[in-house]
């Protein structure tokens, strides 16, 4: 039987009633219209500045103390290892029943669904908190590495393992069986420790390791930087992204994690079982759609690429620069990043928010032995929830994102084309096809769930 709480990412109960239909889609369709042609005409050439407001949190007293406290920072470590450590114990040696072990619900709501605000406000918290980083350092590895990094791979190992993570979440049968997670994790790390011994920490990290890549993008979106020198600068939120310049195998990163939170809302919606001919409450199970959703993933991937890549070479024709259609994808395609975040907040809230209180009991018993450790056991999970306000968050997360998306892109455009009536020609095929997003994510969010 397809069971609503086997396909909600792992496990658990995942609950997104439907928005009320076209006055949503069609509304934030028309927002994102309309904040397009505002800051066309508040942004200008002429007035365009590229710099932006940031300020140095250091300089308030208390930010500053605890910056330079580096006991704290080893806590913040020594934390995310014991983390690590416990779950992949809890995964191999607990009771194998999701919700009574902690390494699903710290893994897939706590880790995955939620780190990201972390990111969002503070900036790269994953850079102090890696675990496979923070044991290579306590274990101090020589850190000359073994053997140079094929530079030409670039970051491409990393697109596959963060496409293997998301066959994984989405796709394999089982993912939140905590003995499979804690193998699963076991031999990753023993994959990036060793990487990184050959090739080197930073090599290994900044080119293979998904989620060092993923966090990196995450964090040009964030209100705050850690910069070179020390400072932590508080800025506008995704002003970061005007500072990036991506390569084609960043690009295709970016263009999978867009195209994977979207093929997960899109296999979350009965029009998909429906689609493909399967009854999900009539017995099949996840193995009956493994070979149609592994092609699902990757065709989703292809799309994206493709239909972003379609909607370029219109803005390249109808400009008549010079700069290459791979050049001009390559500046524009920060711009996704807004609405790939923004679709994740959505997407996990209810199963964040419901399941994520799960982590509450586990902490007293981890293992599922029937511990009370610190009294929290017996937590009752509040299982009721304002669904008009869930609806109306996601809505307005949603539209916001792409708002910013569409002034992130402006500002690039005026970048690369100094003048405001070309730059306004060049952004109509991508204001086209954030509108077409927003409809389809507000559409994905509102239609029936499993």
């Amino acid at each position: 039987m397809l069971l609503p709480n086997v396909y909600a990412h792992g496990f658990g109960s995942k609950i997104d009633l439907p928005i009320p239909g076209y006055l949503y889609w069609f509304g934030g369709g028309a927002a994102v219209i309309v904040s397009f042609a505002i800051i066309s005409l508040f942004v200008k050439s002429k007035s365009y500045d590229d710099s932006y407001w940031t300020y140095n949190l250091r300089n308030l007293g208390l930010v500053d103390t605890l910056y330079k406290n580096k006991s704290l920072l080893n806590v913040f470590k020594i934390i995310s290892i014991g983390l690590f450590i416990l779950t992949i114990l809890t995964g191999v040696l607990g009771a194998q029943f999701p919700i009574k072990n902690f390494a699903p619900t710290f893994v897939w709501v706590i880790w995955w669904g939620g780190f990201i605000w972390l990111h969002i406000l503070f900036g790269n918290s994953w850079n102090f908190v890696n675990p496979w980083k923070n044991i290579f350092e306590l274990i101090k590895f020589d850190e000359k590495p073994l053997r140079q990094y094929p530079e030409k791979l670039k970051s491409w190992p990393a697109f596959g393992f963060f496409l293997i993570f998301a066959w994984i979440e989405l796709v394999y049968p089982t993912p939140a069986y905590p003995q499979f997670l804690g193998n699963i994790i076991f031999v990753y790390s023993v994959i990036v420790l060793a990487g990184m011994r050959v090739f080197g920490k930073d090599k290994w990290l900044d080119n293979c390791e998904p989620f060092t890549v993923f966090f990196n993008f995450v964090s040009s979106f964030s209100m705050t930087r850690v910069t070179s020198d020390g400072k932590i600068l508080l800025r506008p939120i995704a002003s970061g992204l005007l500072d990036v310049r991506y390569r084609f195998d960043q690009l295709c990163f970016l263009i999978l994690i867009l195209s994977v939170v979207s093929f997960d809302g899109l296999i979350s919606t009965l029009f998909w079982y429906d689609f493909i001919g399967i009854d999900v409450f009539g017995g099949s199970g996840r193995l009956d759609v493994i070979y149609v959703n592994t092609v699902g993933i990757l065709l989703s991937f292809i799309v994206f690429f493709s239909v972003f890549y379609s909607f370029v070479t219109i803005a390249k024709i109808i400009t008549q620069t010079d700069i290459t259609v791979v050049d001009l994808a390559q500046r524009f395609v920060p711009a996704l990043l807004p609405i790939s975040i923004v679709y994740h907040l959505a997407h996990y809230s209810s199963y964040f928010f419901l399941n994520g209180q799960l982590i509450i009991k586990l902490i007293s018993d981890p293992f599922g032995f029937g511990w009370d450790i610190f009294g929290t056991s017996s937590y009752e999970i509040v299982r009721t929830i304002d669904f008009i306000l869930l609806w109306n968050y996601q809505v307005v997360v949603i539209v916001i994102g792409h708002i910013l998306s569409v002034y992130v892109v402006h500002r690039i455009s005026l970048r690369i084309f100094k003048d405001s009536k070309k730059s306004i020609i060049s952004q109509a095929p991508i204001l086209l096809l954030m509108v077409g997003y927003t409809v389809l994510g507000l559409w994905l969010l509102s239609t029936s769930s499993i």
